[in-house]
């Protein structure tokens, strides 16, 4: 089995006209040698997007790079620090701060409507102090003019908190659709 130092990080899967990205904290181990996001198993990620109506049919982790062209939504996906760690408590916080000035960078290229964080520790880098604690949602902060959302870690280890992403991806969407949402 490779390990993490030989494994190569995912590519950002990012465009201009956007509608919204999903932004992790690091490529996991599972998701950079099957060459895609969210690509563990055990990461509800998938099964809680398709489940919204972000998107119109189901969805998985080799759907990941035709999204960008989808309909309803065009989405893409990135990490703020490309390191590839299945154990993300192993990337330091002084590693996500060093990652930021280009992960804006990236993001700015793209120029998407909206930002979601499926997490709240990268967020938190980025903003320190604005997100109160389990503050899930929309966020009172705009990122390469796109607004913020965050969203739990999909991760095996946060299924306690399936119930708010699902509300938040609803919410998400009937933002992008021009509702008022929160």
């Amino acid at each position: 089995m490779a390990t993490n130092e030989t494994l190569t990080t995912l590519p950002d899967l990012l465009r201009p006209g956007l509608d919204v990205v999903f932004v992790g904290i690091n490529p996991g181990e599972t998701s950079a040698r099957l060459g895609h996001y969210y690509a563990n198993p055990g990461n509800a990620f998938w099964r809680l997007l398709s489940a919204s109506s972000l998107v119109s049919r189901p969805v998985g982790p080799t759907d990941d790079a035709s999204l960008a062209a989808a309909v309803p939504r065009r989405i893409g996906f990135t990490d703020v620090v490309k390191r590839v760690e299945t154990d993300s408590t192993k990337v330091t916080p002084s590693e996500v701060r060093a990652s930021v000035e280009a992960f804006r960078a990236r993001l700015a290229g793209a120029r998407p409507r909206a930002v979601c964080f499926t997490g709240g520790r990268q967020f938190d880098a980025l903003f320190p102090g604005v997100r109160p604690r389990n503050g899930w949602g929309r966020q009172p902060v705009e990122l390469a003019g796109a607004a913020v959302w965050v969203i739990p870690s999909t991760s095996g280890r946060a299924a306690a908190y399936r119930p708010q992403i699902a509300t938040v991806l609803e919410a998400l969407a009937q933002s992008l659709d021009g509702a008022v949402a929160a």
